[in-house]
């Protein structure tokens, strides 16, 4: 269903000049029918008239049917709406390495031990009102179960916007949300499962890229996941 609300998507036009063009030749065919039957002397004229008219009526409502179908799959259930999980950039931990000293890496690390991934910081810095910003929940929250995730990612010249998660010991961010759909002032996320990560603290951050490709600062927040309820 993703793929094919894609192909409406990228093809949009395309789609629309095709029925366009239908619908036009239907119209064409009926009034040229109409005038047919008005001229027509036997009755089998008239008949014949009359069928090319209902075919000529039912060709135009299908592709206006049609047209009316690809507009509100396109504007409606976008492919943006389904969850998506976009690559996230890690740091570049080997770059980070190569430029230290040879030296300084050898006493620093031993050999064969992995090297840590640095903690991610949690500021405000990219949280911006009406733009760019978690609403719900609160830095410091706990969450458990389902939950939704409230704010703003409205930008001009909006590509898409992503939510990234990550422990709040290491700076590996996963997404796990992702939208070609601008919010202002409504859900980010609706109903996250929690569950599915262990209990524990976790930096959440919002990220907007314009249509450039470029990602704005990330609006970051930390909160706590408690162990989903027991049933009883």
């Amino acid at each position: 269903m993703e793929a094919f609300l894609r192909f409406l998507k990228t093809y949009e036009s395309f789609i629309y000049l095709f029925l366009g063009a239908a619908l036009f030749l239907y119209l064409l065919r009926f009034f040229s029918a109409l005038q047919e039957r008005e001229i027509a002397t036997f009755d089998l004229e008239r008949e014949e008239a009359e069928s090319k008219i209902r075919n000529s009526l039912l060709g135009a409502g299908l592709a206006l049917l049609l047209g009316v179908m690809v507009f509100s799959l396109v504007t409606y259930v976008s492919p943006s709406k389904s969850k998506i999980v976009l690559p996230t950039p890690t740091p570049n931990l080997l770059a980070a390495g190569a430029a230290a000293s040879p030296e300084a890496t050898s006493e620093a690390t031993p050999a064969g031990t992995p090297t840590p991934l640095p903690t991610p910081a949690v500021t405000t810095a990219g949280c911006k009102p009406d733009k760019v910003e978690i609403t719900a929940p609160k830095n410091g929250d706990t969450l458990q179960g389902e939950v939704d995730i409230e704010g703003t990612a409205f930008i001009p010249s909006f590509g898409f916007y992503k939510i990234d998660i990550a422990p709040a010991t290491q700076a590996l961010f996963l997404t796990i949300y992702a939208s070609h759909t601008p919010v202002k002032k409504g859900k980010l996320v609706e109903k996250w499962d929690t569950s599915t990560l262990p209990p524990g603290d976790y930096v959440l951050q919002l990220v907007v890229v314009d249509s450039a490709g470029k990602a704005l600062p990330p609006c970051r927040l930390k909160v706590h996941i408690a162990p989903p309820k027991q049933g009883k």
